[in-house]
């Protein structure tokens, strides 16, 4: 008995020792689901790549894991998750793994907490223009590069042998290829790539990422715009999209030169109070599981290239910002009028030259690489320059078409100082404005460049009564701002507060000898 109940002992062990680890090899601690959000345009493989890491049965930390794949817009989820719109229940849950359609979209959310570590691609395609066969053709023939694209979209293709088309027609809906393509138009139009935060706030930037969006064809999204190019394109509405290769499949597509931009779509961990740690074990498995290469061919067959090892140089965040606000809020370059001092101040030596001199240069030099759809007016200001009216119309503001480009360089150079001290700008300013707000030129940024080493105001006109009636003569519908140049580096406080009550900006400059004062002009007439 005593040896029959030791052997059933060690057999009843054996048992619970085979239960436990069948136990565990079915995943104690239960089931873990892992919510995917991907952008539509790689859904299918994704989707399709889920259902085989699925049935490898995943164990992780004694959960048995799986993933959950939903199609939504990266738009949509990069505003959720940045916050700007709260999080729509009808998008389902949030996701802990982030599959955006590329790294700019990625970089627009950013913020700290939000996505650990560096989102890894998992595949790849490149961004083109979908445009039907005669223009691919034209296009490669003339090897027309992103920078020429603004002046091909304004005018006609008349120079690429395609007489009867009329302009390019290229739609920019709202969308990452949209947002890249302008930014590459940017990039080759200022010489930088990528990019930069400065040059996409510049005038010449603005003003032909402007022309694209203000003169595109109407297209409420990308499949949508694709749609309306057609084997017989000659009466379409749309010629051209920007796209990735494998949407434009079906299509012929064109690269312009100079920037090749991609579509990575990284996949992305984020980190919150809704992701748990399995979670991101999970992710970080089946983003490894993307990026084998089994995956890679399933992909390929899809249409989509490798992906990559590390995200593709792209512009900043802040450079990304200013082209999709231009892109929304098109903006047709700058109808400025420059308020000149023309007191005797201005006639102090600076350098090899007068202060007027140097003001003159520097306004000449800006005035030959200002676009022709900009605008441009002088007037000048003193004492009693017309009869007892302290300032002068010398050029009336309007676009500088050739006639009046001469106009003002004619104007600029018949300015001389006067032998008066005194001067009278507040009135001369007040009277400038008036007139900017009576001339506003819609689609335009419309402002007041105050150019002055002054000034010595000795009008009845006070800094307070000054600011009252600017507030009193603005047009909410018609907004022109109010920029200060401040030779010498001082200005009293009334014009700070009028370049802040105007959204304009002061600048103060030590001396008008110097690269200082002409990036300040140029500034000030460029930048919408």
């Amino acid at each position: 008995m005593v040896v029959a109940a030791i052997v059933a002992w060690f057999a009843l062990s054996d048992r619970a020792s085979s239960t436990d680890v069948a136990a565990a090899a079915e995943c104690v601690e239960g089931p873990a689901s892992l919510d995917v959000s991907v952008d539509p345009a790689i859904a299918s493989p994704v989707r399709a790549a889920a259902e085989r890491f699925n049935a490898t049965k995943p164990k992780i930390r004694d959960h048995c894991a799986s993933v959950k794949v939903t199609a939504r817009p990266s738009s949509t989820v990069g505003a959720a998750l940045a916050g700007t719109t709260p999080w729509d229940s009808g998008l389902g849950p949030k996701p802990g793994l982030w599959i955006a359609d590329s790294s700019r979209s990625i970089e627009l959310v950013r913020a700290p907490g939000l996505i650990e570590g560096t989102p890894a691609s998992i595949a790849i395609s490149p961004i083109v223009l979908a445009v039907p066969e005669p223009l691919k053709q034209a296009l490669e023939q003339h090897k027309v590069g992103w920078g020429e694209l603004p002046s091909l979209q304004q005018g006609t293709l008349d120079s690429l042998g395609l007489a009867g088309w009329g302009g390019l027609k290229m739609a920019m809906p709202a969308g990452d290829a949209t947002t890249v393509a302008a930014a590459a138009i940017g990039g080759a139009i200022s010489g930088t790539e990528p990019l930069s935060d400065a040059a996409a706030n510049s005038g010449q930037v603005v003003a032909a990422i402007s022309v694209m969006a203000a003169t595109a064809p109407a297209a409420t999204d990308a499949l949508t715009a694709l749609a309306g190019i057609t084997a017989d394109p000659t009466n379409d509405a749309i010629h051209a999209v920007a796209t990735t290769q494998q949407q434009a499949a079906g299509l012929s597509s064109y690269r312009p030169v100079g920037a090749n931009p991609l579509a990575d779509y990284p996949a992305a961990l984020l980190s919150g109070p809704w992701v748990d740690k399995t979670q991101n074990l999970i992710a970080s498995r089946f983003i490894d599981f993307l990026r084998a290469p089994e995956q890679a061919a399933a992909f390929a067959q899809e249409g989509f290239g490798p992906a990559i090892g590390s995200a593709p140089t792209n512009p900043s965040k802040a450079a990304l910002t200013k082209v999709q606000a231009t892109l929304a809020n098109p903006v047709l370059g700058v109808n400025a009028t420059v308020l000149l001092d023309v007191s005797s101040s201005m006639a102090t030596q600076e350098g090899s030259m007068t202060r007027m001199a140097n003001t003159i240069g520097a306004l000449t030099s800006t005035l030959t690489v200002m676009p022709s759809d900009f605008g441009l007016g002088v007037w000048s200001f003193g004492k009693n320059l017309s009869g007892t009216t302290p300032y002068k119309t010398d050029v009336a503001t309007a676009p500088l078409t050739d006639a009046q480009r001469n106009a003002v360089g004619s104007a600029l150079t018949a300015i001389k100082p006067t032998q008066t001290a005194q001067d009278q700008a507040y009135p001369s300013l007040l009277a400038a404005y008036k007139a900017a707000v009576a001339g506003y030129s819609p689609g335009r940024t419309n402002s007041i460049v105050l150019i002055t080493d002054g000034p010595e105001d000795d009008s009845t006109l006070t800094g307070a009564a000054l600011l009252a009636d600017l507030a009193k003569a603005a047009d909410p519908s018609k907004p022109v701002r109010i920029d200060v140049i401040a030779i010498g580096g001082n200005a009293p406080q009334t014009l700070s507060q009028v370049a802040q009550q105007t959204g304009g900006t002061l600048t103060k400059v030590a001396t008008t000898n110097d690269l200082a004062f002409g990036t300040a002009v140029a500034t000030a007439l460029t930048t919408p």
